[in-house]
């Protein structure tokens, strides 16, 4: 029996998990229905769900109530922040091709989300392609949530966000151009920029954000003509930007006059309760161009928007010429998907993913152990997973052949010298077991191999020794005994390593992250 009442439902709780009645990623049950189930009282109960939210068995989510998380036990990955400006390579459109094989691992896997519905009811033609008023109206109330106010009239609609940008990137900048990019980000921002022959500069961002100071040098020593932020959970890394971090990027990028584009697909996906701030939010210049939308797999079920700026009447033409504008019924479906209490809507598919990341990530854990680590995630279409060590190129290929609907390699995502340990889960996967089973064989297996071939040499020696120098009754038991304590010792270091990686689930913390200069985001 609980000390404390309210400890009942902590109880109550991990009763329910021994048996598996509740599972990572599951809803947990109201605090009134709960009440009434245990006979407690409600204050009681919502100190009971505090206790477990303070302990990480739970977490509330905005407008949706508290959810099961997956507590790990292995220690989180660190994403470090690159110490240098990286240029990348003018492969032309070769990484795009990479990019493009990848796409349906980047958006959401569901096939029915944007269906258009059937409606009887007379439409109205687009206005000039940017999309109905009515469209764009709920487009812009959908902004408010993210603090961003924006009339209607100055939203364009699209079919993809990647066509936008394209024709933003083509329109504000000239071949040869320098393009200062904050990565982890959406691998198409890079490869696209690469495939229209503009000069990559990679600055990359770690746990706590990027070095303001390198970005600042950036800035100052090359000809940077245009900036890409990634905006909140930036692919893969799925990290919060602060609004300390906000204010000081806009402050940068209001003294350089330089423009900027904010591409942000997932601010929706926040795993977390509260409204989302973006750097359009803070963005009284109009300097950015903001780049937002929704994608699925599936034909014809993507919608996006934008907000050009200042440059309006640079891109208005552009975004003419391309002939984006979506159909009838995929505005409507927009529509409905953007109205919280609508049956296909955006805050209902959120909650969705939220509660599958939770199970995709404790399956893969369960299955792969500590082969894999995840970085902190906030929110975000993907996982981050750091590899206990890199896939052979045999191995990546035979990964790839089936899933590349799944994961996206580490070094299409990431320019660090470590990428080849990390891959991008998509977690809105409706089954991630085969998935874990081919890490597992790729991984586990090759792990095996490498801790007992260097073994089986040493233990053939032994026992050649031993066969020439005992007698024949006490051969067999002298070189059992000698090879037990053999195997014993080597296996002795990974125990050890084992308990010291278990030891604390928390990551090493490295006082010189807290450097003045560095951006906290």
């Amino acid at each position: 029996m609980a000390d404390f009442l309210y400890k009942g439902v902590v109880d109550w709780f991990l009763d329910q998990m021994s048996q598996e009645a509740i599972v990572p990623g599951d809803k947990m049950p109201s605090l009134r229905a709960l009440s009434k189930q245990l006979g407690l009282s409600l204050n009681t109960v919502i100190h009971g769900y505090e206790l477990l939210s303070e302990d990480g068995w739970i977490e509330s989510r905005p407008k949706s109530g508290y959810f099961v998380c997956h507590r790990s036990e292995t220690k989180p990955a660190l994403l470090l922040a690159g110490d240098e400006l990286r240029e990348l390579a003018k492969d032309g459109t070769k990484p795009a091709w990479s990019c493009l094989a990848h796409r349906a691992a980047l958006v959401d896997q569901s096939d029915t989300f944007l269906s258009p519905a059937v409606r009887q009811e007379e439409v109205h033609l687009p206005v000039l392609g940017k999309g109905h008023l009515a469209a764009r109206e709920a487009v812009s109330e959908h902004l408010k949530g993210l603090g961003i106010k924006a009339h209607a009239s100055h939203l364009w609609l699209g079919r993809s966000p990647l066509a936008i940008f394209t024709q933003t990137v083509q329109t504000l900048t000239q071949r040869g151009d320098s393009v200062l990019v904050l990565t982890p980000c959406d691998p198409r921002i890079t490869t696209t920029l690469q495939s229209l022959g503009r000069q990559v500069i990679a600055l990359t961002a770690g746990e706590r954000g990027v070095d303001l100071d390198l970005a600042i040098r950036c800035l100052r020593d090359k000809s940077i003509r245009l900036i890409i932020l990634p905006g909140q959970f930036s692919f893969p890394a799925g990290q919060l930007v602060s609004n300390l971090s906000l204010r000081r990027w806009l402050a940068i990028i209001e003294e350089t006059k330089l423009p900027v584009i904010e591409w942000d697909l997932c601010s929706h996906l926040a795993y977390r309760a509260g409204s989302m701030m973006t750097y359009k939010s803070l963005d009284s210049s109009d300097q950015i161009v903001y780049i937002g939308g929704v994608e699925s797999k599936g034909v014809d079920r993507s919608a996006s928007w934008c907000l050009p700026g200042k440059h309006q009447s640079l891109l208005e033409g552009a975004f003419l010429g391309a002939d984006m504008a979506l159909s009838d019924a995929q505005q409507m479906a927009l529509s409905d998907a953007l109205q919280s209490n609508g049956k296909r809507s955006l805050m209902k598919r959120a909650r969705e993913v939220w509660a599958n990341s939770e199970r995709v990530k404790a399956h893969l854990e369960t299955r792969l152990g500590e082969h894999v680590s995840f970085a902190a995630s906030k929110g975000g279409m993907s996982l981050w997973m750091r590899l206990s060590k890199p896939l052979d190129v045999a191995s990546m290929t035979a990964l790839l052949a089936s899933f590349r609907h799944a994961i996206v390699p580490g070094a299409l995502v990431s320019h660090e010298a470590d990428a080849n340990n990390w891959l991008a889960v998509n977690v809105t996967l409706d089954d991630v077991e085969p998935l874990a089973k081919a890490l597992a064989e790729h991984l586990v297996v090759d792990e095996v191999e490498l801790v007992t071939d260097p073994v089986e040499p040493v233990i053939e020696k032994i026992e050649e020794q031993a066969v020439e120098t005992l007698e024949p009754v006490e051969e067999n038991k002298q070189t059992e005994e000698l090879v037990e304590a053999i195997e014993s010792d080597l296996a002795q270091p990974e125990k050890e390593a084992k308990k010291s990686r278990n030891a604390t689930t928390e990551p090493l913390y490295n006082p010189m992250l807290d450097l003045i200069n560095h951006d906290f985001g």
